[in-house]
């Protein structure tokens, strides 16, 4: 009876940690010192040992509801110790309980066939119970590590790519600077071929100022700095690799879309126009966007040797190693939050990519 009860407080101990790693996982981080939620989660388990020593019933399972009702009361108020939306904290307190006892509960009808039990029973349950708990909290980390590894690496690609867009405007400053402080000379030398009548060696000379400064033509300039940054990114890759770049950006310097989403539509759309670049002659890359009365739509061709499979053929087949799977589901749930339309097709040996979001409708939504 009593390594009975040692066994159940053990994991009940147990019970308790996976309680608030849940809470921290689903929730966020702590409002007060972690010390502190630390001795409230204690403090609970020991109330949990009294109540499982109560002479209630001399059936665990009256000790179970008890539980049950309790843990539900101690979660309604300790969740308000964490950061997060109040509907968040609400469901953890209510559904975290509700599972973890209703598996319980199951696993005695299944296993007994009856939910009043004596006790070695009731530890059988109680252990399953903790077991899928485990699991559930297990693969809830394991995602919240995904998604966090995630984030890192689109963070991680958005520095490079302000430091690239830092890079361009850097040297279109320099060439400014070089071109006025020469520009006496210049207008000395264009004031001489005029003179002379040489006006094809005035308009020649002309041209060649005007490619000295225009490095900043070369890449994307909608005034739009996030979108520039993205774009130049790509637009750079593609032309250390002999691709032929061309664009038409027609987007305000403000829009309703977070860089997030802008960055993983585009970095993925981008990525995969370059992978099936890579191994044809004359690779041609065309990249349109355009803003209208709260709409973006996005458009980006490249030309292919063979039919390039569509985006929802990949998805459709879509495998857990398969990164170009990732990507695209995550622009696939991207466009859907913004109500939006996701389209490919292959004519002519050329890939056609369009994208289409209603970004008015998220901020009235909001």
């Amino acid at each position: 009876m009593l390594l009975c009860y040692i066994a159940i407080f053990m994991i009940d101990a147990v019970h308790i940690l996976l309680l608030m790693r849940f809470c921290t996982n689903c929730i966020g981080k702590h409002r007060v010192n972690k010390k502190i939620v630390g001795i409230i989660f204690a403090a609970f388990f020991i109330v949990s040992c009294y109540l499982r020593l109560m002479p209630v019933s001399k059936k665990f399972s009256a000790a179970n509801t008890i539980l049950f009702v309790f843990e539900i009361l101690f979660l309604l108020v300790v969740v308000f110790l964490f950061q997060g939306k109040i509907a968040v904290r609400l469901a953890v307190a209510l559904l975290l309980p509700v599972i973890y006892w209703g598996l319980n509960w199951i696993i005695l009808k299944i296993c007994f066939h009856d939910t009043f039990v004596e006790n070695k029973q009731c530890l059988v349950s109680t252990g399953i119970a903790i077991v899928i708990f485990s699991i559930l909290e297990f693969a809830l980390e394991k995602w919240k590590k995904s998604k966090r590894e995630q984030e890192r690496e689109i963070l991680e690609q958005e520095i490079r790519m302000y430091e690239n867009q830092f890079e361009i405007i850097q040297q279109s400053q320099i060439n400014t600077r070089s071109l006025k402080h020469d520009m006496k000379h210049h207008i000395k030398m264009l004031s001489d071929l005029i003179s002379s009548g040489d006006k094809d060696a005035a308009l020649k000379y002309l041209s060649d100022m005007g490619d000295f400064m225009d490095h900043t033509e070369k890449f994307v300039s909608s005034g739009n700095e996030r979108i520039d940054s993205i774009l130049n990114y790509y637009i750079e890759k593609a032309k250390n690799t002999d691709i032929h770049v061309s664009w038409k950006i027609q987007i305000p310097e403000q829009i309703e879309i977070s860089t997030f989403d802008t960055n993983v539509i585009l970095s993925n759309l981008l990525d995969n126009a370059l992978n099936a670049l890579s191994d044809i002659p004359n690779p041609t890359l065309e990249i349109f966007m355009k803003y209208d009365r709260g709409i973006l739509y996005i458009n980006i061709q490249n030309n292919c040797n063979h039919e390039q499979p569509s985006i929802h053929a990949i998805l459709s087949a879509f495998e857990p190693e398969n990164e170009h799977g990732y990507g695209l589901k995550n622009v696939q749930r991207i466009v859907e939050k913004y109500h939006g339309n996701l389209s490919t097709e292959c004519v002519n040996d050329v890939f056609n990519a369009s994208i289409l979001l209603f970004l008015s409708n998220i901020e009235k939504s909001e």
